[in-house]
């Protein structure tokens, strides 16, 4: 079963600047959840980035955010 899953990715620029995306991804563990944006940034050629945090959504936040398998939606 696939579940939400709030995850935190930091990227560095090339002067140096830092900036920090929230992310949501469908799938059936943490480790799926992160092989799978960083599946998405191979594939768009995206580097220079570091995944911080995966956690599982809260039953709440999973009901607002319904999401398919495989899904990956920027939050906020």
């Amino acid at each position: 079963m696939n579940w939400p899953f709030k995850t935190t990715v930091r990227f560095m620029a090339c002067d140096g600047a830092e900036s920090r995306l929230d992310y949501l991804v469908a799938a059936a563990s943490r480790v799926e959840a992160k092989a799978e944006l960083e599946r998405r940034f191979l594939g768009q050629e995206v580097f220079g980035y570091d995944i911080e945090n995966v956690v599982p959504a809260t039953a709440e936040e999973a009901n607002e955010f319904p999401v398919p398998a495989g899904c990956v939606v920027m939050l906020g």
